[in-house]
């Protein structure tokens, strides 16, 4: 892993803003060179990047400035993809004197793409989206579209120029030369071009913990009240969405609704406990990604949505709750990859046909770097990254919904040394 820029000075306030493309001079610009350095004297020589791109070729884009690069590792190779999440997990954290986000301020991040997610480096409050409804674009052919076979970094002109207003960039020593390697290089990713469109495969989507709904913003539900809210990070096209409801400050017992009407028959109920906070999970109804939400009869209450994921298609998903049950606890590395059986472990059942997803709850310890401890499918469909937050300093717990591959295995992967201990909690069955 890169070492840590030299610190910013506080005072020095960075802004990073939308610059797109508005020209055609693609000649590598000095801040993208830098990055490629960055890249190559920590990675080897011998890794593959592509920054200019012809002006007649694919639409808007950044490489056509020089001030983009396309860093061609791949997500299918565990290896790649562990060692792409530890470089973003550095290239996204803090500087030597801790500023969040240092290194990338430094650097001019504009905008990253990555295994079906954007991340926004002039708005990085919303951290990582779904990347244009890659969650649901599975198959192969979408690989360029969804960046799944390279890591796409576009810089602001500052970034572009290698500057920081006020304080100049250290230069980054060449990288030591290495073979050449024996397979010949691939071809420039055309990430702008999508493929033909097509229906989402139906199917469950574990998207990770996204907030999807916050009632403290418009203030507490009063009794009966419905509210109509989109659900962040689940598309039009799913059926149902993987919730977990956290319900507080309610003054009595009650129970509130969630689906796509207020009845039995269209929604789900949750137990809302007195002044104490409560989280269930749920699948639920959707309808064009959003819900209805109907406050108890009898008590005012605070709501919280957290969206584990979603389902396409007409066939029956469900979440089944469990005790909570060890699958594996263990420090891990930036870049490390353990595989672990989650079929048959605990409750969870053992045939194939019963268990396509595991719930699970995930405490990551940091070591002194921030990171994202990640959980996916070996062997099987990989429907996007699934990843918890790995602190810098302290705990961190949250849930993740992760794939379970064809033998009955998940990866977990950490882009920064971290301590973590993974619990199932339930599973998704059909």
């Amino acid at each position: 892993m890169p070492a840590p820029l030299p610190p910013l000075p506080p005072d020095v306030p960075v802004a990073i803003e939308y610059e797109p493309q508005t020209t055609c001079e693609d000649s590598p610009k000095p801040g993208a060179l830098r990055l490629e350095q960055i890249i190559k004297s920590t990675y080897g020589a011998n890794q593959y990047t592509w920054i200019p791109r012809d002006c007649d070729k694919g639409g808007r884009s950044e490489h056509k400035e020089g001030r983009a690069i396309d860093w061609m590792v791949d997500v299918r190779d565990p290896q790649q993809r562990a060692t792409a999440e530890a470089f973003l997990g550095w290239l996204l954290g803090p500087d030597a004197g801790g500023r969040p986000y240092g290194n990338a301020l430094q650097l001019g991040i504009m905008y990253i793409g990555w295994h079906d997610r954007f991340w926004r480096g002039y708005s990085m409050d919303r951290g990582w989206t779904e990347l244009k409804g890659c969650f649901s674009k599975t198959r192969e052919k979408y690989d360029n579209y969804c960046h799944r076979n390279h890591i796409h970094i576009s810089l602001t002109w500052a970034g572009a120029r290698a500057e920081v207003p006020g304080y100049p960039v250290a230069p980054v020593p060449t990288p030591p030369g290495q073979p050449a390697p024996e397979q010949p290089a691939p071809e420039e990713p055309a990430h702008e071009q999508p493929p033909p469109p097509e229906a989402a495969e139906d199917g469950f989507y574990g998207i990770g913990s996204e907030l999807g709904y916050e009632s403290s913003t418009l203030g507490a539900m009063q009794p009966n009240e419905v509210r109509t809210v989109g659900l962040n990070g689940v598309i039009a096209q799913a059926t149902t969405a993987l919730v977990a409801v956290t319900t507080r400050a309610a003054e009595r017992k009650g129970r509130l609704r969630i689906g796509v009407g207020t009845e039995k028959t269209n929604s789900a109920g949750v137990k809302v406990r007195k002044r104490g906070a409560r989280t269930t999970m749920r699948v639920v109804p959707v309808s064009g990604g959003a819900v209805q939400i109907k406050a108890p009869k009898k008590t005012p209450v605070q709501v919280r949505v957290d969206v584990l994921g979603y389902a396409v298609g007409a066939e029956p998903t469900k979440a089944v709750g469990l005790p909570p049950t060890r699958l594996y606890r263990g420090r891990l590395s930036a870049g490390e990859v353990a595989v672990v059986k989650a079929r048959g472990v605990g409750r969870v059942p053992k045939k194939k046909k019963k268990v396509t997803a595991v719930i699970l709850q995930v405490t990551t310890k940091g070591k002194g770097e921030a990171g994202r401890f990640a959980a996916y499918a070996v062997g099987g469909v990989d429907r996007g990254t699934t990843s918890a937050l790995i602190p810098a300093e302290g705990r961190h717990t949250s849930l993740l919904v992760a794939d379970i591959g064809d033998k009955g295995l998940i990866a977990l992967a950490a882009s920064a040394k971290s301590k973590a201990t993974v619990k199932i909690v339930g599973y998704i069955r059909r």
